[in-house]
């Protein structure tokens, strides 16, 4: 019988421009996410941002979207977790640490 559950895996990168408008003074990024294959696709399942000036956004399937962002919902590239990629526990401690100012 086939597995039921998808495999999760993780990664990181640094965003090296502001958001711009209102959110200029954020500054850069640095983008986590938690990504599961759907198909032949990768998409985000949960994702944090960590701000230079320390503003932290998260989102999910509960909350994917508010007046800051979105979750992204554009596939992602296997060729781009080989080179991001991050542990789960390096996840986990940014999600369960951070404190977003969005939720």
């Amino acid at each position: 019988m086939p597995s039921l559950t998808q495999e999760k895996k993780y990664c990181k990168w640094f965003w090296d421009e502001s958001l711009g408008g209102d959110f200029d003074a954020w500054g850069t990024s640095t983008y986590f996410l938690e990504v599961m294959a759907v198909g032949k696709d990768l998409y985000a399942t949960r994702q944090i941002e960590v701000y230079e000036n320390g503003n932290v956004l998260s989102y999910d399937n509960q909350h994917c979207a508010d007046n800051y962002g979105m979750l992204c919902d554009k596939p992602l590239e296997r060729k781009d977790l080989q080179e991001f990629g991050i542990t789960q526990a390096e996840f986990e401690a940014v999600w369960n640490n951070k404190t977003p100012l969005n939720r």
